[in-house]
């Protein structure tokens, strides 16, 4: 059943409504979006921010310090002495946010009057925090000195939380290695005061404690950092023990010590420090306290409040739009952007409360867009509809339904000022069906009006309505492709056409299989007038037909030209072994971690007088099309063997070679034979051997591959697939196969570092070369990246212009003579 506008409408409008649900809660709870989220905490937080308590007191390690008390680390005996001077003072508690988990070895008694000193101080908090890795531990515990922890009054951890974007925001009130059993040290100095706040113990900071490794948080806090013009109050170490701190400056406060000169102690960025700077860990220590003893904790919601708030304003959000005419939605999710932000800092502010607004923000921000490119597309949509009913044409063929070939000149003759209006190619083919198999017996010729309905009706359905489809006569049809930028995608279009046409039609009681021949035309340059275009295609389709390895022919000017040269060339490669017209290049092979040369492959080269050289991707093919190939590659294995053979006589000691055995050679039934009397009568040793398989060969007859390449392994020659990964070839069918070798072929060599799915297919075989047991090698390699990536993940040995471009005999002889 066709639906109508707007019952399309309403369908989309509750896909799109499920949709902003699903994306809302599904980035919510996903935190996809974090780091939107903590840019948007740190704008909102300056508005929630309150003073410094004027109870929090830092006693700094700073650089006067330093400079008057000499370099740190410094004696215990100096720890010991500020305790007692803060001892006198009367502060409400003391937190060292410093380590002392080493004794002091140039001065045993300094550890122990540190102690005394703790112990006549009574409410001191000493630190603990997660250390380095040693041995069975991934994360220690780094502890003050039994001596030292005994006498103090507690003990609190100074583990600190960085988010994604390495600023630190939250404080986790309790941590320690497997057990959280640490209070933080704030919260111990506060503890230890009789003034710690109750902790809840709400889902979303205490049933799921966060382990990093070994070592466990609970209680999650996020830092509500003081305004920056309230600092907290710092005093020099110095001055404190030298007088200049009056005991009224200490007393009844708060006092914590740690570094804050200039490379000594930790620092972290935090959004509470001015822009790119580094907060002191005492300083962060300062703030925490400072949170903590005005009662203002900042929480995150929990996940499922979260997904709740975001899931509302999602579907509140998808009715404003649905339900809105487009202006007025438009404005309505600006304003309901406003309003999330505006939540989230009503919560902040007043319940102390985060939720994290990214996700219904982003809902606000792709909802109004996706209903309004719909609602552009409705619009569209029923333009093209009364366009196609005003344009309709009355001249169709009578049989099949489709226009006919006067139509067809009729488009073809408004092709350019159609087709250049944004789309600056078109293309042209003519269809040809051939009728194999017992469908002529059974239909008769000509084919009945039933059989063309069918083949316009697949036609149209193939091509798409927006693509115009020709019944010319008999059994050619037309298909003009337009709206197209590149001529490629013609050639797309067409192969993927003639594909889906060699699918099997029901025609009354039997399937039959159409036989398509296409030629193709493309707009401008192949003919700017209508019958110039039309008159190229047919002659492409023509050549298809006369060409029965390719059902599908692309016009071009050089058409009966190629059709000349091609004769020429399989007349000459007829002749080019009579007339020693081939050579051999050898390329090396070297080992990838030492870099020694351990092979040869050999490469064929043909230089004729007519043609010059000629690739053998352009003989190659023609060579197996007239089946030279047989013997041109028995000779290139005789020459190559023979050229080893000079090479050891000259005292040269070559390493082996690799010789390619092409589909056809391999499917010889004599192969075997033909090979061992070459070897023989070469006079080199078998191992010195080794035949490179196309995967292809292989994978055609799997059972007679294996028997032949089992002989040729008996005779003592090595195997290797050629060019592996371009094929099917299944583990299973790899474990029956006597390799010695996979070559990984180069356009997936050349493409690591550019192409994910190069490198991904890259390594799968690498690793199914280690679990067979089969050396790699890699053909191809040309930078230092490819053959790094390579040697990394375990490839044997390499090949490629970064070890040696294809040379002749003579330089391969110069090569060996300068390794001996």
């Amino acid at each position: 059943m066709k639906l109508s506008e707007s019952q399309r409408s309403a369908v989309y409008a509750l896909l799109l409504s499920l949709l902003l649900l699903a994306v809302g809660v599904g980035l919510n709870q996903s935190r996809s979006l974090e780091r939107m989220d903590l840019l948007i905490y740190d704008l909102l937080m300056p508005l929630h921010s309150g003073s410094m308590s004027d109870r929090v007191v830092i006693i700094a390690i700073d650089d006067a310090s330093l400079e008057q008390l000499g370099r740190w680390p410094w004696s215990r005996r100096r720890h010991a002495e500020m305790l007692d001077t803060l001892t006198e003072m009367k502060p409400v508690a003391v937190g060292f946010d410093v380590l002392f988990s080493e004794p002091q070895r140039d001065d045993p008694d300094a550890d122990r009057l540190f102690g005394q000193a703790l112990a006549r101080n009574g409410r001191t908090v000493l630190s603990v925090a997660p250390g380095l890795y040693r041995p069975g531990q991934l994360i220690a515990e780094i502890l003050p000195l039994p001596e030292l922890a005994a006498q103090a009054a507690a003990i609190g951890h100074v583990d600190a939380e960085l988010d994604l974007d390495g600023l630190c925001r939250r404080v986790f009130l309790y941590s320690g290695l497997s057990d959280a059993r640490w209070p933080a040290l704030t919260l111990a100095m506060l503890q230890l005061a009789g003034t710690a706040p109750e902790l809840a113990t709400a889902a979303s900071d205490r049933a799921e404690p966060m382990i990093s490794e070994a070592w466990t948080r609970e209680h999650s806090l996020l830092i509500p950092f003081a305004d920056r013009s309230s600092p907290p109050k710092i005093y020099s170490w110095i001055d404190v023990v030298e007088g200049r701190i009056r005991p009224a400056q200490i007393r009844g406060r708060y006092v914590l010590l740690g570094a804050t000169a200039a490379g000594l102690g930790d620092a972290l960025a935090t959004p509470g420090a001015d822009d790119h700077e580094l907060m002191p860990g005492v300083v962060l220590n300062a703030h925490i306290l400072n949170a903590l003893l005005q009662n203002d904790r900042i929480q995150p919601l929990s996940d499922s409040l979260s997904g709740v708030i975001t899931g509302c304003l999602a579907i509140a959000i998808a009715l404003a739009v649905i339900l809105s005419p487009l202006r007025i939605g438009l404005l309505l999710s600006a304003l309901a952007a406003i309003s999330t932000l505006a939540l989230s800092l009503a919560l902040l502010i007043w319940e102390r409360q985060w939720f994290a607004p990214a996700s219904a923000l982003a809902v606000s921000l792709i909802g109004w867009p996706l209903w309004s490119l719909w609602q552009q597309g409705v619009d569209l949509r029923l333009r093209h509809q009364l366009q196609a009913q005003l344009e309709h044409q009355a001249h169709y063929h009578l049989a099949s339904g489709l226009p006919n070939h006067a139509m067809l000149e009729d488009r073809l003759q408004s092709l350019e000022s159609g087709t250049r209006a944004g789309h600056p190619v078109a293309g042209l083919m003519v269809i040809h069906f051939d009728w194999p198999g017992t469908a002529s017996t059974t239909l008769g010729r000509p084919l009945g009006d039933e059989l063309l309905f069918k083949i316009g009706e697949r036609l149209r359905q193939l091509a798409g309505e927006d693509q115009f489809v020709a019944h010319l006569n008999g059994d050619d049809f037309g298909v003009l492709l337009t709206g197209l930028d590149e001529p490629v995608q013609v050639r797309q279009l067409a192969s993927r056409l003639l594909e889906q046409l060699r699918q099997p039609m029901q025609m009354e009681q039997e399937l039959m299989l159409l036989a398509p021949q296409i030629g193709v035309s493309v707009w401008p340059s192949d003919g700017q007038d209508a019958m110039g275009l039309l008159r190229n295609a047919y002659t492409a389709m023509f050549k298809s037909r006369i060409d029965d390895s390719d059902n599908l022919c692309i016009y071009s000017d050089d058409i009966g030209r190629q059709l000349k040269v091609r004769s020429q060339l399989e007349q000459s490669l007829i002749l080019a072994l009579e007339r020693d017209e081939f050579s051999l290049y050898y390329q090396p092979q070297v080992c990838a971690r030492s870099g020694d040369l351990v092979g040869f492959e050999t490469l064929l080269r043909w230089n004729n007088p007519q043609l010059g050289w000629v690739s053998p991707e352009t003989f190659i093919p023609v060579a197996e099309h007239v089946g030279l190939i047989i013997d041109i590659g028995y000779w290139v294995l005789d020459k190559a063997c023979r050229q080893l053979r000079e090479w050891r006589d000259m005292g040269l000691n070559p390493p082996r070679i690799a010789v390619n055995v092409s589909p056809l050679q391999f499917a010889d039934p004599n192969l075997e034979l033909s090979i061992r009397a070459i070897v023989d009568r070469a006079g080199i040793e078998p191992a010195d051997l080794e035949l490179e398989i196309t995967e292809s060969s292989l994978m055609s007859e799997v059972d007679r591959a294996i028997t032949v390449m089992r002989r040729i392994k008996q005779q003592g020659m090595e195997l290797a697939i050629d060019d592996f990964g371009t094929g099917y070839s299944s583990l299973s069918n790899l474990r029956n196969f006597p390799l010695d070798r996979l070559k990984i072929d180069q356009a997936f060599t050349r493409e690591i570092g550019n192409s994910h799915d190069s490198s991904e297919i890259t390594l799968t075989i690498l690793a199914m070369g280690r679990r067979l047991g089969l050396k790699v090698i890699a053909e191809g390699v040309e930078t230092e990246e490819q053959a790094e990536f390579l040697r990394w993940h375990g490839c044997d040995e390499f090949q490629g212009y970064l070890y040696g471009r294809p040379m002749d005999a003579e330089k391969i002889e110069q090569l060996l003579r300068s390794n001996r």
